[in-house]
């Protein structure tokens, strides 16, 4: 269960995920993070357009606000013995296929709701209708950002994502961002 889900039925009453474009007001989105904020403005478009990932928009259906968003792409991640283990895969290779979540934003204004929380069930929607599509997809993972706020990772635990530990080992001593994953199978 993700982080308060109890409050997404309520929460799904108020807003709209839209594919990304430039009609909506993506100047007048602030998380607090002016990477982020770039990001949406500068960046999504050129990858969009090289379809190197899909940014989805979180809006208040009453204001149009950008509430949040996230950049969607595929991908996939090395898992160890050990850790092939831990999730019951029997396989004989070590990568797994992922949905990866690149972006996570909120708008400062919008904090005071599991609105993140909320994305990421979204983005559990998403893997499930690529297997439901005939693309495997057991994980959806994320390179939790530490660099700008280190307690990102608590996020993603709170939402029953864990490390991945191989893939964080062979990161430098002070990484920018630490890997996790969540999979979608889990009870």
């Amino acid at each position: 269960m993700f982080h308060r889900e109890e409050e997404f039925e309520e929460i799904s009453k108020h807003v709209v995920l839209v594919d990304y474009s430039p009609g909506y007001k993506l100047g007048d989105f602030d998380c607090g993070i002016p990477d982020y904020n770039e990001f949406l403005v500068f960046d999504a478009p050129i990858y969009l357009a090289q379809n190197i990932c899909q940014v989805k928009l979180l809006l208040d259906k009453q204001s149009a606000d950008i509430i949040g968003y996230m950049a969607l792409n595929s991908d996939s991640f090395r898992l160890d013995q050990d850790e092939k283990l831990k999730e019951g895969l029997d396989i004989p290779y070590n990568s797994v296929p992922a949905l990866k979540i690149g972006k996570l934003a909120i708008d400062a204004k919008y904090k005071d709701k599991p609105y993140g929380s909320f994305m990421l069930w979204l983005a559990l929607g998403f893997a499930e209708q690529l297997n439901r599509l005939g693309v495997g997809c057991r994980f959806i993972i994320v390179d939790a950002d530490v660099e700008h706020n280190p307690e990102t990772p608590c996020f993603y635990e709170k939402n029953g994502f864990v490390y991945n530990e191989k893939m964080n080992q062979s990161r430098k001593k002070q990484p920018r961002s630490l890997s996790m994953r969540l999979d979608i199978f889990q009870d």
